[in-house]
Parts: structure tokens; C-alpha cells; sequence
């Protein structure tokens, strides 16, 4: 066994081997499909590569999840058929899955298509007003994978101050709190959760810091400019980018939190 093992690892045969098991698992290959469809900017390739990789395996999350989001149709049509690809993963993943492996979830490679899914399906419903159902998906992914890997801790605590669900805030808020001295999200936040409880002169400290921290942000959440309608894929810490994809998670919590702009520009 040691003799036939000791052959196979050289000069890479066993490699080799488990590269060639994987190309013939159409499971494998299917995801493979699926993450090229990802990367492209061409939308018929990347249907074509949708198309393909279903068939080789109808059950493949993230081609599913593609299939969803290249198709043209309405947003409660596209919601309506994100959930059904989620339900359909947790179906196969099975209850007992789920007992055994939340908090773990990312870190098991197997599941990162689901997560993938559900992240996309938050975004929909955020997208759609429906921001109470886009805050239990993101607390569920949260709940799966307490080390946020997707970054769902910036997304959920604006998700609960736009709907003054202030203790909610400041408990995710409170997971992260070395954040707030360095990241624009968390920081103006802090600013808004503090104006929501009451705490006007803790309010005041952290608009300080958050100012510290990116002041770019301050036009756009008092409301004296606009964010752009497409934020930066990528951005800077403490730069304008950071404040435009910042403003895109915070601006709807700032709208609806009646007063709190006109108390932002008071303090100049």
C-alpha cells in the first residue's frame, strides 16, 4: 500500500489523478461552468455558460442563482424565484446539515453557493422596500457564519435603523466595535444609533470620530448631495469612494430617521 501510494505521489501522478476524478464529475465541472459565467461581461456567453453547466447538474446553486439574475423579468419575479433556488439548497444540504454545521457556514466550501444566493436574495428584497424580510435573511447569515465573510455586518445595522429597530443596531454594532475607529459603515452608524437612543451627547462624540474616519460621508447622509445611483465596485478607506458605497447602505436610514439630517447640518 505504502510502495503504491509512494508511486502515485511522484513527480505529481496523484495530482494528476484527483485533477482528472474532478474533471469527470459533472458536479464539479458544473460549478466550474458557473464560475466562468461569474467572471464574464458577456451576457450571452454567460447564459450559454448557465444553460450548460444545468445540465451537467440541475441541482448547481450558483448557476441557478445566474440563471436568476440574467433573465430579464420584474423584481418580485426575480425575489420569487431566488427564494425558491435557497429553499431548494437547504433542502438538499438536509435539517441535520444545518443542526450540525451553522457558524461554520464559508468555511465549508460546499456552501458558499448557497450563502452567494442568499446574500443576492437580501439584496432583492432591500431593493424592493422590503426591508424586514431583507433583515432576517442578513441575521440568518450572520447566524450562519458569525465571521461574515460576505460582510453582511455593514448591510444589517442600517437595515435596523432605517426601520428604528435601535437595540437591534447596536447589538451587531457592538460585535465589531475597533471598526468604528477606522471603517466609514460602522462609524456613521454609531452616529445614528446614538441620535435614535437619545444619547444626543454620545451622538455628538461619534459624530466626531465618524467625521475622523471619512468625512466625505457627511453630505450625503445630511442630504445635501445625492450618492450616485451606481457606487464604486471598489473603494478606498477614508476616500470619496468609501463614502459613496457607505452612503448606499446608510442614506435610507438617515431618510427615515425624521430629524436627524437637520441636527447633522446644525453641527458644522
Amino acid at each position: 500500500m505504502n510502495a503504491h501510494l509512494g508511486e502515485l505521489t511522484r513527480g505529481g501522478r496523484l495530482s494528476e489523478k484527483a485533477a482528472a476524478w474532478k474533471r469527470d464529475d459533472p458536479k464539479w465541472r458544473a460549478q466550474e461552468l458557473a464560475y466562468d459565467a461569474l467572471e464574464t461581461d458577456d451576457f450571452k456567453y454567460a447564459l450559454r455558460l448557465v444553460n450548460d453547466a444545468l445540465k451537467l447538474d440541475p441541482d448547481c446553486t450558483d448557476a441557478e442563482r445566474l440563471m436568476v439574475s440574467l433573465l430579464p423579468m420584474s423584481l418580485e419575479n426575480r425575489i420569487h424565484l431566488m427564494k425558491e433556488v435557497v429553499e431548494k439548497a437547504e433542502r438538499n444540504f438536509g435539517e441535520e446539515f444545518f443542526r450540525e454545521n451553522a457558524g461554520h457556514f464559508w468555511g465549508i466550501v460546499e456552501t458558499r453557493p448557497y450563502m452567494r444566493a442568499k446574500l443576492h436574495l437580501a439584496e432583492m428584497l432591500v431593493e424592493a422596500g422590503r426591508l424586514e424580510e431583507g433583515a432576517a435573511v442578513y441575521a440568518r447569515i450572520l447566524e450562519l457564519c458569525p465571521g461574515d465573510n460576505l460582510g453582511v455586518r455593514y448591510q444589517l445595522p442600517a437595515l435596523y435603523l432605517a426601520l428604528r429597530q435601535t437595540e437591534r443596531a447596536a447589538e451587531i454594532l457592538s460585535r465589531s466595535p475597533d471598526e468604528e475607529e477606522y471603517s466609514a459603515a460602522p462609524a456613521w452608524a454609531r452616529v445614528l444609533e446614538r441620535w435614535q437612543a437619545g444619547k444626543l451627547d454620545e451622538a455628538e462624540a461619534a459624530l466626531k470620530n465618524a467625521r475622523k474616519v471619512n468625512p466625505f460621508l457627511d453630505k450625503y447622509l445630511s442630504g445635501a448631495q445625492r450618492p450616485p445611483e451606481q457606487p464604486p465596485e471598489f473603494f478606498t478607506p477614508g476616500d470619496e469612494s468609501e463614502a459613496q458605497v457607505s452612503a448606499g447602505v446608510l442614506c435610507l436610514a438617515t431618510e427615515r430617521s425624521s430629524g436627524f439630517r437637520e441636527w447633522l447640518r446644525q453641527r458644522k
